[in-house]
């Protein structure tokens, strides 16, 4: 039986319909979220609960291959086409074949392969390595990244025909602090999970260490809590897990932003004021960079300023995307990505109209 994505948050239900609502075409997807949000389930997902079930599921990290290994690796070579091809090898695209390749991190990828990739995935075409026959292949293309592809197309880094063509369907995997009430939920799964197969009996967790896993701001998102968990198994003596047996990084880390205090990302002190042009201002609190208290959550605190920025501006012109894409610099393309990207609502706001 496959993994599902536990959760009762309306974060996590809205992505449950999505996946159900996409699960049944063979469209490209571009999952984005930070690491350890579970991008990858959501791609097995994706893939176990549609037509292409049956067929295979093949994974590859873009960012752990070596760039001059990448094409081989991507598309197979044929033997001798380079030093130590002394074999053919069938490549990832046609191990595929029928079914879902999933590229992860797909944001790595180095511009040269970027182009190669493209004709790919345009044409379900390719060639191997020293071959000069085409290869046909039928397959759904889901990719993932924590990067801001959008970003990176600005930047040239990414190649925007390239970011189009995966981006069909964008699906957003939201961080565990957004997850409001998981926490204990995905713990006690955690628990019961890595109890069993380590053979151990527990009733649960005390009262102390449970309000400490929940206060936490988990910048590792659902890895780091699974990693916590089976930590405290391991170390436990009792049936009970308690608070000395999580790390001190569940204390000692920023806690998990409130509504009451949406534009305070942490209270240590490093302040600068974000200010609109009606006069009014935001202060925006700034975790100091002392990594001896603990873990930052870089992209956390960047979420907020964005989000503080573009709602600031979203305010200013009245709901009109164009108008608060011109207040913030930047273009009507990038602030409907940005605004995707973070969950903003923007329903009853106007894109086009001036």
């Amino acid at each position: 039986m496959s993994r599902t994505i536990l959760g009762e948050s309306p974060a996590v239900k809205d992505l449950l319909k999505l996946i159900g609502r996409v699960a049944g075409s063979k469209t490209n997807l571009l999952v984005i979220g930070e690491s350890g949000t579970g991008k990858e389930l959501v791609a097995r997902m994706i893939h176990e609960s549609g037509p292409l079930k049956d067929k295979p599921f093949i994974p590859v990290n873009c960012g752990a291959i070596p760039e001059n290994l990448i094409e081989s690796e991507m598309f197979g070579h044929r033997r001798g086409s380079f030093t130590g091809a002394v074999s053919e090898k069938m490549g990832l695209f046609e191990a595929a074949n029928g079914g879902t390749l999933f590229l992860d991190e797909v944001g790595e990828l180095p511009l040269n392969m970027q182009v190669k990739l493209l004709r790919a995935i345009q044409e379900r075409v390719f060639r191997k390595v020293g071959g000069n026959d085409d290869i046909k292949v039928d397959l759904r293309i889901i990719a993932a990244t924590n990067r801001d592809l959008e970003a990176a197309v600005a930047k040239g880094t990414f190649r925007e025909d390239l970011y189009y063509r995966l981006n069909v369907i964008l699906i957003k995997t939201p961080p565990l602090r957004e997850r409001t009430g998981d926490v204990e939920l995905l713990a006690k799964s955690f628990l019961h999970r890595i109890s069993t197969r380590s053979k151990r009996s527990f009733e649960g967790f005390t009262p102390e260490a449970l309000a400490a896993l929940i206060a936490h701001s988990w910048p590792g998102n659902i890895r780091e809590l699974e990693n916590v968990i089976e930590r405290a198994v391991t170390l436990e003596a009792g049936n009970l897990i308690m608070k000395e047996s999580l790390p001190l990084t569940v204390f000692s880390s920023p806690t998990v932003p409130v509504s009451s205090r949406k534009n305070e990302i942490s209270s240590i002190s490093l302040t600068g004021t974000a200010g609109g042009s009606n006069g009014d201002s935001a202060e925006i609190r700034l975790p100091a960079p002392d990594f001896s208290k603990g873990v930052l959550n870089l992209d956390a605190i960047l979420n907020e300023i964005e989000k503080l920025y573009l709602t600031k501006a979203l305010a200013h012109s009245g709901g009109v995307k164009r108008k608060a894409a011109d207040l913030l610099g930047i273009t009507f393309r990038s602030i409907r990505y940005r605004l995707t990207k973070l969950g903003i609502d923007t329903a009853n706001g106007s894109e086009d109209t001036e």
